[in-house]
């Protein structure tokens, strides 16, 4: 006996495997500088990203997207986590020192 062809009379098994996702684009390093920033002073004051963005409110993936420069806050979302990080804005910014890297990018 022979085999059918997978196109024959049998039913075609459907693909189990996931859709390629497309790659992730590397993180800004100015945005990532931010977010770091933005880490440190959430760790500082002991708290997570879920305490944190629960108390913004904001989604704490969105939260995990700044902290790690996929995505840049907005000045209303740096407003934001200051109120609830008890800082100044400027707290949320880097160092001018930690900054210098990204002068050239700046219009120095």
């Amino acid at each position: 006996m022979s085999k059918k062809a997978s196109t024959g009379g049998a039913q075609a098994r459907k693909s189990t495997a996931r859709p390629t996702s497309k790659p992730r684009a590397a993180p800004d390093p100015l945005l990532k500088a931010v977010g770091d920033r933005i880490r440190e002073v959430r760790k500082e004051r002991g708290l997570s990203q879920d305490n944190l963005a629960y108390s913004v409110p904001l989604d704490r993936r969105h939260l995990g997207l700044i902290e790690t420069g996929r995505t840049g806050a907005t000045i209303k979302t740096l407003i934001k986590l200051a109120v609830a990080l008890e800082c100044e804005v400027g707290d949320l910014i880097p160092y001018v020192e930690d900054l210098l890297p990204y002068a050239d990018w700046l219009g120095e």
